[in-house]
């Protein structure tokens, strides 16, 4: 599987981080069950600044194909604002990693 590039922009003090939709090449949707899904965000030195299980979580709907990542208020606080990096892999139970998403991270600071 070849991994689809899409830039992301997170806004401070959002739950929500971003939803990813997984089609096989005939856009049939992908089942996850058994699957596992991995965030990680880097500044432009490549330091990790926020990754699924320090405070990112990954929640599969396996037969719709669909993994959200939402983020706690401690890790947002975490995300120095600008533009970073980040990937999106999906781990099958049988220990295969697939590589969905990667792009710019865009942190926006809180406006109201």
């Amino acid at each position: 599987m070849t991994p689809g590039y899409h830039d992301l922009t997170y806004y401070r003090g959002s739950t929500d981080i971003c939803s990813v939709v997984w089609k096989d090449s005939a856009g049939a949707l992908v089942d996850l069950t058994g699957y596992t899904a991995e965030l990680t965000i880097r500044n432009a030195a490549g330091t990790i600044i926020g990754e699924t299980g320090s405070g990112i979580t990954a929640t599969i709907t396996a037969a719709a194909g669909l993994v959200t990542f939402t983020i706690t208020d401690a890790a947002a606080a975490a995300l120095t604002e600008g533009t970073h990096r980040y990937d999106i892999w999906v781990v099958s139970s049988g220990g295969i990693d697939y590589p969905l998403l990667y792009g710019s991270f865009a942190v926006i600071p809180e406006t109201r």
